[in-house]
């Protein structure tokens, strides 16, 4: 009689035992993989049509910016409204905008409006497909299915971008924008057909948008916490921003940017394996105050003396790594502690200051990069992430304490 809760303790039934989320899986894995190449083709187009790296990098930018506008202003609609709706909703509205966008000789200051609407349309997406993933997982599956999710991301990442040149080039960059069309309306196909319509979670309420999703983080000291750690972006990032740089700086060709930008999503991809096979599901919140820490500690390794290419490789598919790994703790906890009528609003102000922090740290570790060099840089923003991380790793294992819960297993066991 004993055997079996406790064989259930150690292995939960697996996230893909659902239909629903393998259809809500298999969506997103398409779609981004096809964000990915438009992404891609949206820079080579502006930048054959205007021969500037100011306005690729200004529409590349697009690609992401509104989307923390969007999470801002109207997370709180997958809360009023059923959460599938709102998701199918965004999908028809993306597929036809990225469609306008393939046609050819549309003007440039139309192309940047369209991209403007198609990433402020992520925001709400992203609040709301969070929040039904919570709806169709079990609190014990929901950190697992928070596993796959970003394996999966940091792969389609990594394959759309070699894809998206590779496409761009043998066919037109018009041609990728309609793949990614197809690919929204191939994830409209999935929820309409394997998801099933489920009510509002909230009846009705008067919501002061931003002003709510930071209330309602801010009054628990655990929410808190996790909110902090949204900020931390700011310093993980830097890799991505100072790649280029980097690689010049030791006098080696564009290839091994792609390279080293490739070992980041190896790194995830690899660290998230290893911590969901070693590491219970009850267990996760105890590594939060330390990976808070330890993050961006790899990073301060470029200070050293020698370090050259392979040791970047290595520092920066760590410190991905372990920034992946506090992503999915975080939001495994957060969708827990917040109540099911403010959890989209909630899950998406926290995306939203994500990006945001990830947004300026871009910008910041490119100005530190452009006055003192890649190396100064990197090491800079290593170190003062150990320090920053201190505030939110040291409020969440008081506030725990304080709660009487000493991981996350507890919180998502209720």
């Amino acid at each position: 009689m004993m055997v079996k809760p406790l064989r259930a303790e150690r292995a939960p039934e697996s996230p893909f035992s659902s239909r629903e989320f393998r259809a809500t899986w298999l969506a997103e894995l398409i779609s981004y993989f096809g964000d990915q190449i438009a992404r891609v083709a949206l820079a080579i187009l502006v930048f054959d049509r205007t021969n500037s790296a100011a306005l690729t990098g200004l529409t590349y930018a697009l690609t992401y910016v509104p989307t923390v506008v969007g999470a801002l202003a109207f997370s709180h609609l997958a809360d009023l409204r059923s959460r599938r709706s709102v998701i199918m909703a965004v999908d028809i509205c993306r597929a036809a905008i990225v469609a306008a966008m393939a046609i050819p000789g549309i003007p440039l200051g139309v192309l940047c409006l369209l991209v403007s609407a198609m990433s402020f349309l992520g925001g709400p997406y992203k609040a709301a497909q969070l929040a039904l993933l919570r709806d169709i997982l079990s609190a014990e599956q929901y950190p697992r299915g928070m596993s796959i999710r970003q394996i999966t991301t940091q792969a389609a990442q990594i394959l759309g971008f070699a894809l998206g040149g590779v496409v761009s080039s043998v066919f037109t960059p018009q041609a990728c924008l309609v793949v990614d069309s197809i690919t929204f309306m191939a994830s409209y196909g999935l929820y309409y057909y394997f998801v099933k319509p489920r009510p509002a979670a909230a009846v009705s309420r008067e919501v002061g948008a931003v002003a709510a999703g930071l209330v309602v983080l801010w009054t628990d000291p655990r929410r808190r916490a996790i909110f902090l750690t949204s900020m931390l972006g700011f310093f993980y990032i830097s890799p991505e921003a100072v790649a280029a740089p980097y690689v010049s700086s030791l006098g080696l060709g564009s290839l091994w940017v792609g390279v080293l930008l490739a070992c980041t999503g190896a790194g995830a991809v690899l660290g998230l394996w290893l911590f969901h096979r070693l590491v219970p599901i009850q267990r996760y919140g105890e590594y939060l105050p330390l990976l808070c820490v330890v993050s961006g500690l790899p990073l301060v390794a470029f200070a050293m003396p020698g370090s050259g290419i392979y040791l970047a490789m290595v520092a920066f598919a760590t410190s991905n790594a372990l920034w992946c790994v506090q992503v999915v703790i975080c939001v495994s906890t957060l969708v827990e502690l917040l109540p099911d009528d403010r959890r989209a609003q909630g899950m998406g102000t926290v995306s939203a200051m994500n990006l945001t922090a990830q947004g300026i740290g871009t910008a910041v570790a490119g100005l530190l990069a452009q006055w003192q060099g890649a190396v100064f840089a990197l090491s800079l923003m290593g170190a003062a992430s150990v320090v920053v991380g201190l505030w939110p790793g040291l409020l969440w294992r008081r506030a725990a304490l304080q709660a009487s819960l000493p991981s996350t297993g507890e919180t998502c066991k209720r």
